[in-house]
């Protein structure tokens, strides 16, 4: 990529990874809302009222995790050998056959979606960087990118020194 600049370094997204949390997730969630839903319909049988509250949590939670789960699933087969090539002038982002060439002064906005918390860092959230291009197409870099925050530093730094 000449028109970039000087090979900086590569960046490969383990979506191994995140298939395997993803499966975990639905083996974890998907019995919580079985059993949930069990109670709910025990309590309903026997008479017993109250209880509702924690009942109805217990299988939101369980099926919130399922879909999260399910979502990491799809993600991982959807961007098999996603990879972000960082060069002097931007980074090149691939995944399966489609390739998206970025210019640091294609780079609309750069946003920070680190979240700092143990679900957070399950599920890849630990890093985050929205990239928002001129035109109107977005690149999501999360945890699951081997040196993410290495990664996401650069295009921050990069991002807030453009002139204007």
């Amino acid at each position: 990529m000449t028109e970039l600049g000087a090979y900086v370094e590569r960046f490969e997204t383990n979506t191994r990874s995140r298939a395997l949390r993803g499966v975990a997730a639905i083996l974890i969630g998907a019995p919580i809302a079985v059993a949930g839903a069990f109670l709910f319909v025990m309590n309903d049988k026997a008479g017993v009222s109250g209880g509702e509250t924690f009942i109805g949590l217990v299988i939101g939670c369980g099926l919130g995790l399922a879909l999260v789960g399910a979502w990491g699933c799809w993600q991982a087969v959807g961007r098999r050998g996603e990879a972000f090539t960082l060069y002097e002038q931007g980074f090149v982002h691939t995944w399966r056959k489609s390739t998206t060439i970025v210019p640091w002064t294609a780079i609309e906005v750069a946003i920070d979606h680190t979240r700092k918390n143990v679900l957070a860092k399950a599920f890849g959230g630990d890093v985050g960087c929205l990239v928002k291009l001129t035109d109107g197409r977005k690149i999501l870099i999360n945890g699951f990118t081997e040196g993410a925050a290495v990664l996401t530093h650069d295009i921050f730094e990069a991002v807030g020194r453009r002139p204007a």
